[in-house]
């Protein structure tokens, strides 16, 4: 019996960008040219759409440790650019991703989840205003502020 994998890997679609356009949602990242790669997981009846990103110089993250890609940046996927996408029409094209981050993932992809929820959770705290300055520091350009309503706040 085949286990159902808890996440996919997608592009955003251009429904999802033009609904969040970059004027009116700025921490939103849009690169049309060359789109981001999502991945994709359901927390709390919430699909959630977590970039994949090929220089992430923070740690609202995840950090690949084994890249194919020949690159000289962390390549992650950042917690700190998720966006809610209920909407069927926001999700795009499947997407594929180096084989050794493809292998990471499915390895890590628990923990990843796990820290993202985190992540999440200190958001929830940072809105109810008991962050102290070093917690909100976290969340100062986070896209979660544009998904109150999903989230319930």
């Amino acid at each position: 019996m085949e286990s159902k994998k808890i996440y996919e890997l997608h592009y955003l679609s251009e429904s999802f960008y033009i609904k969040y356009n970059p004027t009116e949602y700025t921490e939103i990242e849009h690169k049309l040219q060359r789109p981001y790669i999502v991945l994709l997981i359901e927390i709390d009846n919430n699909t959630f759409a977590l970039p994949l990103r090929t220089n992430v110089k923070h740690s609202n993250c995840y950090k690949f440790q084994y890249s194919s890609r020949p690159t000289d940046s962390i390549t992650g996927i950042d917690f700190s650019k998720a966006v809610i996408v209920n909407e069927q029409e926001y999700i795009g094209e499947p997407a594929e991703i180096d084989n050794k981050e493809y292998v990471e993932l499915n390895d890590r992809i628990s923990f990843i989840v796990s820290k993202f929820r985190t992540y999440l959770k200190g958001y929830y705290t940072y809105v109810s205003g008991k962050a102290n300055e070093y917690q909100a520091k976290k969340y100062q350009y986070t896209t979660l502020k544009y998904f109150h309503k999903e989230l319930g706040i």
